[in-house]
């Protein structure tokens, strides 16, 4: 535990180029570079979950966390499966379990093949 904490002071630690972790506060998400690759990013969701989002190798990424549009992704189906449960519970509904399967079809390359910027 001592460690831990006197890693924040050590020199190689303060010397790092690695930058902070983004710093949220309640009703924000705080999303920054982590250094680790050239897509991964840290997530801070209002000061309290800190998640990891990154592109897969195929795409440049070093996959270490789910790309955006599967958070894209999880965050719809988790919305629309809490509001099932939430309509069936105030209509007294009996709802055994809810669950959603979603996908994507993002091609990485052809995305932006025609941009102009």
């Amino acid at each position: 535990m001592i460690a831990a904490w006197a890693t924040r002071y050590t020199r190689d630690n303060a010397a790092s180029d690695r930058p902070a972790p983004p710093v949220a506060t309640p009703g924000t998400v705080a999303v920054a570079e982590t250094g680790e690759g050239p897509f991964v990013r840290a997530i801070s969701v209002g000061g309290r979950h800190v998640l990891t989002t990154d592109e897969p190798e195929d795409y440049g990424g070093t996959d270490s966390g789910p790309s955006p549009e599967d958070f894209l992704l999880a965050g719809l189906g988790a919305c629309t499966s809490m509001t099932m449960r939430m309509y069936a519970q105030r209509k007294g509904f009996k709802l055994e379990r809810v669950a959603a399967t979603l996908r994507h079809d993002k091609v990485h390359a052809k995305d932006c093949a025609n941009c102009e910027t």
